[in-house]
């Protein structure tokens, strides 16, 4: 009787020891399961839906049976046979092009050829503040003088990438009267052992989103453009609210 208590306690314990070793392995794999769907960030740049129209058939050429009349032919609805190159698919990436955004008023900014340049009125000191913006984000310095800087080869991190690149950046200055232009280039680019600098949307994506991430924060909140939108927003609050003040004076003289 004894020893078939020990044996039934003896197997309860190691039935409950083996549920709790699976509990914790099933636990562990559906945690590295759920940190590799977090980290999958190809939902960003992908068109949604499914692929089968890339599984269309080709076109047959049209027979026409003996004694059957048609129309004229007309070129207005001939389908033009192409050859496509280029990703298709989920391979796509839909990220339109990003564009400069100069948050300085008096200042304009354009893209051009893998580079960005920038004028602004020297009043900002723009340019002596650059450093310091370039050593929040990481990016050392590897040789600068009054009118040029060189960038050491730093890490970019962006929110719709799995992997980060490594670039190199050089920018340099030229003094027009009371203002100063500032041209910001991309000198390498690379993701792993992959040269990314003769593809020129990944080029503009990653100088241009430097120069903006410069000017967010070198841009005194004084001068800060505010969009006209958010003007007219401002506006039509303040009116509203006069309104309503106006709106309970009068009423209260009335009482």
């Amino acid at each position: 009787m004894l020893n078939s208590t020990l044996n039934r306690t003896l197997n309860l314990t190691l039935f409950k020891g083996n549920v709790i070793k699976k509990t914790a392995v099933l636990t562990v794999v559906t945690s590295l399961f759920l940190v590799g769907c977090g980290s999958d960030q190809n939902y960003k740049r992908e068109v949604e839906g499914n692929e089968d129209y890339l599984k269309s058939p080709t076109l047959k050429p049209l027979i026409i049976p003996e004694g059957v009349s048609v129309p004229a032919e007309s070129g207005d609805f001939y389908v033009v046979k192409t050859e496509v190159k280029g990703e298709l698919g989920k391979k796509l990436d839909i990220r339109p092009p990003i564009l400069p955004i100069p948050t300085i008023q008096d200042a304009f900014a354009i893209y051009n050829n893998g580079s960005v340049t920038f004028n602004v009125p020297l009043s900002n000191n723009v340019w002596d503040r650059i450093p310091n913006s370039l050593n929040k984000k990481n990016i050392f310095i590897a040789s600068r003088d009054n009118n040029s800087i060189k960038t050491n080869k730093a890490f970019m991190v962006r929110a719709d990438e799995n992997r980060a690149v490594e670039a190199t950046y050089s920018m340099t200055r030229n003094l027009v009267g009371d203002t100063e232009t500032i041209t910001i280039s991309i000198t390498s680019l690379t993701r792993g052992t992959e040269d990314l600098i003769s593809q020129p949307i990944e080029v503009q994506r990653y100088v241009v989103s430097l120069f903006n991430d410069i000017m967010d924060d070198v841009a005194p909140d004084s001068v800060r453009v505010v969009p006209r939108k958010a003007q007219d927003k401002e506006a039509e609050k303040e009116n509203t609210e006069d309104k309503k003040t106006a709106t309970h004076v009068s009423g209260a003289n009335q009482e």
